[in-house]
């Protein structure tokens, strides 16, 4: 015979006492009574956890369950707030407060009503997911570490790629660098038919400076120097120290005439410069040589040969002047 709906009703009641005992999530059904909330029913995980046997727990408020009066209004607020909804509500919690270690749930709240259609429980499902938070903050913590490897290792690339191209006292570019741009400069001012112009520089009697003031003041010349011609450039110049107290500058479309002009107004003001040494300011004169593609040649060994001996003449004649590749004429000081 097939069992009668009652016997049927408590085979199902079994199979449900069954799966629930077994559940590791909590599962626990509280009664609305006033404005206080009795524990009716909580499974072995939910009791385990508590560490209350179930004839302790069960029957028992909630203000009796969690004796902290702020914690237990936080807990109680969120059944107030599913009663009033009509709907099932989820959200995180944790045991901050009332046990130790801190565990954290994703907490599932449902209203129910019971038979009588008057009396209000809510029923709730609360699943541990402290290990998944664990591991999602590791793996946070993991991935900013990672980031600032990554950052740090960006940081040092970058600063080997201008340590590669720079020249360490004077931060300005180095020979390497100057003559990879050259060649790319040139066959672009070929391509474009515009000038492109070299400038040489040289300390006047620079070894004499630092015989009498000491190699320590020397650098510090070669450096404030630097700055200097650094600042009174175009932002596409490229500016060398070509070796010892020798610069070389590179003007991409700037014809000799226009070069010429800017140099010796630039020397006007610049030439001697004032250094201030160890006891009184000392002057520091310098000599340039001139040279332009395509007039003194394509290629860049030509073109930089050119405007050494425009420098050479420079200094030949006297010094603090400026020299034009293949012209006889002084333009300056």
């Amino acid at each position: 015979m097939p069992p009668s709906d009652e016997n049927q009703d408590a085979v199902d009641l079994h199979l449900l006492q069954g799966m629930l005992d077994t559940m590791s999530d909590h599962v626990f059904i509280l009664r609305a009574e006033g404005a206080r909330y009795r524990l009716v029913y909580c499974n072995p995980a939910m009791d385990t956890f508590m560490n209350h046997s179930d004839a302790l727990l069960c029957g028992r408020y909630l203000d009796e369950i969690v004796p902290d009066p702020g914690l237990c209004k936080k807990i109680s607020d969120n059944y107030t707030r599913v009663i009033q909804a009509g709907a099932p509500m989820r959200y995180e919690e944790d045991t901050e407060g009332f046990s130790t270690p801190i565990t954290i749930f994703e907490t599932t709240l449902s209203p129910l009503l019971g038979r009588d259609g008057n009396t209000t429980y809510v029923c709730g499902i609360s699943r541990n997911i402290t290990a998944r938070r664990n591991a999602e903050a590791a793996l946070q913590k993991t991935n900013a570490i990672l980031q600032q490897q990554l950052e740090e290792n960006r940081r040092l690339h970058d600063q080997l790629e201008q340590e590669a191209i720079r020249d360490p006292l004077t931060n300005l570019f180095n020979r390497r660098y100057f003559m990879e741009s050259l060649q790319r400069e040139l066959d672009r001012a070929q391509r474009g038919q515009y000038s492109l112009t070299l400038m040489m520089v040289d300390l006047d009697y620079f070894k004499q400076l630092n015989d009498q003031h000491g190699h320590s003041f020397g650098d510090q010349v070669l450096v404030e120097f630097s700055q200097r011609l650094a600042q009174s450039m175009r932002k596409e110049d490229v500016v060398c120290r070509w070796g010892g107290e020798e610069f070389l500058i590179m003007m991409p479309g700037l014809a000799l005439t226009d070069a010429k002009c800017r140099i010796m107004e630039w020397q006007k003001t610049h030439s001697p410069m004032n250094i201030t040494g160890t006891n009184k300011p000392i002057e520091v004169s310098f000599s340039i040589g001139l040279a332009t593609a395509p007039d003194h040649g394509l290629l860049p060994d030509d073109i930089i040969n050119a405007a050494d001996k425009a420098l050479y003449q420079a200094k030949e004649k006297g010094r603090n002047q400026i020299r034009i590749a293949g012209e006889n004429g002084r333009l300056a000081p």
